[in-house]
């Protein structure tokens, strides 16, 4: 497929999809986004076997 018909496709596409696939893109790094954070954090929550305070003082 050269440059010219991918143009001519991508000029026959309804600008709604654009809109819908970016949305789609948008939605799917926030998502991304937000389960690292939290895996992050689940993993910055646990405490480490030399550091954990196990009440033997």
């Amino acid at each position: 497929m050269n440059h010219q018909q991918l143009e001519i496709e991508e000029d026959s596409l309804p600008e709604k999809f654009f809109e819908l696939q970016n949305n789609e893109l948008v939605q799917e790094r926030l998502i991304w986004q937000h389960l690292t954070r939290r895996k992050i954090n689940e993993m910055n929550h646990i405490p480490d076997e030399d550091c954990a305070d196990w009440g033997d003082d």
